[in-house]
């Protein structure tokens, strides 16, 4: 089994990083009473929202038979908050109490948003919420104030490291090379999860291979520039442009939601420099959801798209 997998935190002390919100998280939940019943947990892909919405459903003593997860990029309209209303009305099947979890919620239509506010309003004793999601900034004010919130934050390079040693520590893996641990921080962009990924592909070779087998994982810097050049071309027809980045994009290789970050640095620094545009603006729009479900199928369209911006 994947490295990830195994090591997914399932209680507060396995959780790496981000001590702050822990701490927060298990103050509130140690109440005696007044327990919120609604939770957002926001934070960039890969760095543990849904992972502490688990812990959250296993402290608060829900079972997996009461436990109910919705992915809101698939099921965002208002039939599902609907349906999640009906269903809350019911006793659980296990246990004194039940949980809903939406994962990307920020996905949810604007009616459905109305209507989820109104089961955050006043949900049922014996029902808890747990929203999770990278934009927060697309939730309604009054969804976000009826939450207790729970922002998870990129690791530093020197956490990522430390944390891959314990777990080489748990593998019983010794004098690991300290090189291979440093570059999987590096690119490993403040995620534990794809740190864990990373560390999982190259955990049985040796140094050599192992350096080798990460660049070939990770994004080829001058392709990610060469594409988002391509992305702000203006000379050529949306025809031309389309044909040059379709090229760039069968020479890329690396995880989508990498690449999504690292055009989402570029144009943002194209933004924050005396280049910055409509275009780049545009652009750039197009790059902040998440690829962690549409994989490279989103990488793709979100290119596609930005030629007719």
């Amino acid at each position: 089994m994947p490295l990830q997998h195994v090591y997914r935190p399932t209680n507060f002390d396995e959780f790496a990083g981000n001590d702050s919100t822990v701490e927060s998280l298990m103050a509130v939940l140690e109440r005696k009473k007044d327990i919120p019943h609604s939770y957002l947990f926001t934070g960039p892909s890969g760095c543990g929202k849904t992972s502490l919405a688990h812990i959250l459903k296993k402290e608060l003593g829900i079972t997996d038979m009461d436990f109910y997860v919705y992915n809101a990029s698939n099921t965002r309209g208002i039939d599902t908050i609907r349906q999640i209303q009906e269903m809350a009305q019911f006793s659980s099947l296990n246990g004194n109490r039940k949980m809903y979890l939406l994962d990307e919620t920020h996905q949810v239509t604007g009616a459905a948003q109305e209507a989820l506010l109104l089961l955050l309003e006043n949900p049922p004793p014996h029902v808890f919420i747990a929203l999770c999601t990278t934009e927060p900034d697309k939730l309604k004010p009054t969804i976000k104030r009826r939450c207790h919130q729970a922002e998870v934050k990129r690791l530093e390079e020197k956490d990522i490291s430390a944390f891959l040693v314990s777990i080489l520590e748990l593998e019983k893996i010794k004098d690991y090379s300290g090189k291979v641990i440093e570059r999987i921080a590096e690119t490993s962009d403040g995620s534990p999860g794809l740190a864990l990924s990373l560390l999982d592909s190259v955990i049985e070779l040796d140094e050599d291979m192992a350096m080798k087998a990460i660049e070939s994982v990770t994004i080829n810097e001058k392709s990610v520039i060469d594409l988002c050049r391509a992305l702000l071309d203006t000379k050529n027809t949306q025809s031309a442009k389309w044909t040059k980045i379709k090229k760039i994009l069968n020479g890329i290789d690396g995880e989508p939601e990498s690449i999504r970050h690292a055009v989402l640095g570029y144009f943002t620094k194209v933004m924050l420099s005396d280049n910055g545009n409509d275009l780049a603006a545009d652009i750039l729009s197009l790059f902040t959801e998440s690829f962690i479900y549409s994989g490279r199928a989103g990488l793709v369209l979100a290119c596609y798209l930005s030629c007719k911006a």
